[in-house]
Parts: C-alpha cells; structure tokens; sequence
C-alpha cells in the first residue's frame, strides 16, 4: 500500500482564464471521502510546501482528501500572476515615495516660515519636530497603504482563487460534496475565513490568521470581523501562545459567539522560542493540535446531516 505522499498529484484547474496549481493527497479506496480545501500563507516561492507536505498525508490517514490550491502568484500557481508579497511592498513604497515629493517641500517650506525669526536653538528643535512628524505621517500612510492592497487582494483575486478550487474540488468524484472544510494559515487563515463567509463549508480552521498585520491594519480587522459574524461555517481558531499576536483568534471567536454562530478557540504552549516558531505552529506544530482539529471536523462534518449543496 503506498504511502500518502507518494500518493500526491498535482492538478491544476481554472480560474477566469488563469490557469492555477495545487497538491492533491488521497486516502485509500474509490470513496466518496470528505475533503479540506488549505489555505496557504504568504510564504514566497514553493516554501508552502513544507506545510502541504507534512498536513497532507496527515489528513489523508485519516481519511480525509487533503486538497491545496495554490493561490496566483505562489508555487505551483506562480506564473498566473505577481506575488501578492510584492504587490503589498510596492504598495507601500509608492506611497513612501509619494510622501517624499509632495510632503518634503511643504514640511521644508513650513519650516522656513515657522524658524524665520527664531533663535538658533528654537530653529533646530522646531525642524527635529518638524522631520519627525514627517517621517511618522509617511510610515503611517504607507502602512495604511500597503494593508488597503493586502485586503484588496485577499478579498477579490485570492478569495476568487480560493472559490474557485472549491468548484475544481466539490466536482471530483473521490470527494463528498457535501462534507468539504476549509483551513489555513497565517493568510491563509484569513482566506479560510472569508471562504467560510462565501461558500457553505461544513467546518473552517482558522490557525494564526491575520496575527502578523493585525495591529497595523484596522482593515483587516473590519474584514475578518465582518466575515466571522457572517460565517456559514462552525469555526476553530487556534494558535501557540508565542504567536505574534494572539488578539485575531480571541476577537474572531468572541465576534462569531456573539452573532451566534459555532466557535472555538484554543491557545496552546509555545512553540519554539520565537514568535516566527509560533507562527509556524500553525503547521509545524501538527502533533499537538491534530487530535483537537479532527475532533471539531468530525464533529461538524462527519456527525452532522448535510441535505444541501456546499456551494451557492
């Protein structure tokens, strides 16, 4: 009997002309199994792939097909389009330059006029002021800048990607249709929420999403809030303890309960000793959270009666 990695296919499937990739685990036998559609984060290059290789044959023991698309502009996907890592950087640095050609001769020119009848001393300080101010206006218009573009395309071109593997997914006749989840990490987990807000998934797994850009970006928060009230599906956060932010999964668990919707939420021990090696518990960390995610699927997916379609 062969292995689940050996098992893997690649496939590839369309999205409005774009010609998209992703890996495909099987369990054993003709099926119909239930399936995961991941999520995956905004790692460059084919780096997810160390996520899909060790939660793949992970989820297809268990009886679970094991499905992960690749989004434009990543791995397998990354010639349907620009990397949306570099769309984010360009965003932010054609705002920084913005702010240099149109705010430095102002800040120069009030400067002129503010210290024109000052002493030297009052001079100095009033232009430290004045360049400081400067310098945090641009930082917080570029910050703002390169989140706008980060939702942007989360919500459009990759949650279109993510709808789109769904219907390559729902469509292949190894899988029940009617007991397809979705799950992700860091942004895919963001992407597995708003998958849960669109499509009728029967449980999402939500692990680390949004907890890099969280502070920064009150967009994503109004996005991931919004979507957590509306979601269609029963939804697990989780995340390690040395995260970078733990605030997304007790905010988005906390917003679904009160819109009363299924939830819950777990923080586990650290993992690793830096906040990078929290983040990666999302996937690196599969022998602690296995046992507590297959439970909340099993429960959601495999116990429950489902009548109707995934997708509408």
């Amino acid at each position: 009997m062969p292995a689940a990695a050996e098992r893997m296919e690649i496939v590839r499937f369309q999205n409005q002309g774009l010609e998209l990739s992703g890996m495909l685990y099987k369990p054993d036998g003709p099926g119909p199994f239930p399936a995961v559609l991941y999520n995956h984060g905004s790692a460059p290059g084919t780096l997810n792939d160390q996520a899909f290789q060790r939660l793949g044959p992970l989820f297809a023991e268990r009886g679970w097909v094991f499905f992960a698309p690749y989004r434009r502009g990543q791995g397998l996907s990354s010639l349907a389009g620009p990397f949306i890592g570099d769309e984010i950087s360009a965003a932010r640095t054609r705002r920084i330059l913005l702010g240099l050609v149109i705010g430095a001769p102002s800040v120069v020119l009030l400067y002129l006029l503010i210290a024109r009848k000052r002493q030297r001393a009052l001079r100095v300080a009033w232009g430290m002021t004045l360049a400081l101010f400067a310098v945090f206006a641009i930082h917080f218009s570029a910050t703002r800048a390169a989140a706008g573009t980060m939702v942007r395309l989360l919500e459009t071109d990759h949650l279109g990607d993510q709808v789109a593997a769904f219907q390559w997914l729902e469509k292949q006749s190894i899988v029940d249709r009617m007991r397809i989840a979705t799950a992700g990490n860091s942004f895919g987990g963001v992407e597995a929420l708003l998958g849960a807000e669109r499509i009728d998934y029967c449980a999402a797994i939500d692990a680390s999403g949004g907890a890099e850009s969280w502070a920064s970006a009150p967009q994503l928060r109004a996005l991931m809030a919004r979507a957590a009230r509306n979601s269609k599906a029963p939804t697990f956060f989780f995340q390690a303890e040395n995260d970078y932010d733990l605030t997304p999964s007790r905010t988005l668990s906390a917003e679904m309960k009160n819109a009363g919707k299924i939830s819950e939420l777990k923080i586990y021990p650290a993992f690793g000793k830096s906040p990078s090696d929290g983040h990666r518990f999302a996937w690196a960390g599969s022998d602690v959270w296995a046992a507590d995610v297959f439970r909340f699927l099993e429960t959601h997916c495999l116990n429950q009666r489902r009548t109707t379609p995934a997708h509408r």
